[in-house]
């Protein structure tokens, strides 16, 4: 089963599941025990949820500025860090420049796998 951090490490703690490996590229600071699926022997296989705030196309650049200065700084706040690292949420905070890059090669990599596999939207 391939669930969410936040709702399944509880359990994991619990010793009611047992956490097999992360799909993220590197281990977890929440639960460091849990190897990644390479490490796992599971190669190649890198999947995570992500959050970004999105603008319309002609938003003036000094909003975007102070969305994102204020979402850095939001993220920097200990107390938020902490809440959001022990959900099993890597905090990254890029700059609108890195997000559009990252968007753009998810976009190729999942474009690629969904042609692959001739996937439709009904």
């Amino acid at each position: 089963m391939i669930n969410f951090t936040s709702s399944s490490l509880p359990l994991v703690r619990q010793g009611q599941l047992r956490a097999l490996s992360v799909t993220t590229a590197k281990r977890l600071s929440v639960a460091p025990e849990v190897p990644t699926m390479a490490e796992a022997g599971v190669p190649r296989v890198e999947v995570s949820s992500w959050s970004a705030f999105f603008v319309p196309a002609r938003t003036p650049q000094d909003i975007v500025r102070k969305i994102h200065s204020d979402t850095v700084a939001a993220l920097a706040e200990p107390a938020v860090r902490e809440k959001l690292e022990q959900g099993g949420i890597v905090v990254i905070g890029s700059t609108p420049d890195e997000l559009a890059s990252f968007l753009n090669s998810e976009m190729d990599r999942w474009g690629r796998i969904i042609k692959a596999a001739n996937i439709r939207a009904q």
